[in-house]
């Protein structure tokens, strides 16, 4: 019995050290982004490129996310995928060519280009936050076609990351 109450109390005076120290050690680390929590089946019914018949095929696949880059989120969700925080914006500035066009009006900074015909790209830069799109060209469309949709999508996520 004295051993249990002995080390009761030693819980008891360590725990909320431990604890705190916890807390100390993640206290600076920003929680991390949910992408699929913004990517929602409501906002993915307003910006998708497809028509009913494909957009209710693709929307039977759950969404997949996954932890990106150092504090960032992807997901893939109803042929979009959207990733958050994926790394510095300074990453893809460098590696930017000719054929991300800028977009004006959307965050601080915003590029689109056609990949392959098979994806309309979209990277945004706002605030401390950098924003990737990738949606699927439906047949019979291009990427420019679908532009829209991308910056509709980004212009419907950034306030949600402020």
């Amino acid at each position: 019995m004295r051993r249990a109450v002995a080390l009761l109390l030693v819980m008891g005076v360590f725990t909320p050290v431990l604890m705190a120290r916890q807390a100390a050690r993640g206290a600076g680390t920003p929680a991390r982004p949910s992408a699929c929590a913004l990517l929602t089946k409501e906002l993915v019914t307003q910006v998708t490129p497809y028509d009913k018949q494909t957009l209710a095929g693709v929307l039977g696949v759950r969404p997949i996310e996954d932890p990106i880059g150092q504090s960032g989120s992807a997901c893939s969700y109803g042929g979009i995928t959207m990733q958050i925080d994926p790394f510095p914006f300074a990453t893809i500035e460098k590696q930017r060519t000719p054929a991300w066009a800028a977009v004006p009006g959307v965050g601080d900074a915003a590029y689109f280009r056609d990949n392959r015909g098979e994806w309309g790209e979209l990277y945004v830069r706002s605030d401390t936050h950098v924003l990737t799109i990738q949606m699927d060209v439906p047949t019979g469309k291009t990427a420019a076609s679908i532009q829209s949709n991308t910056v509709a999508l980004a212009k419907a996520i950034l306030p949600k990351l402020k």
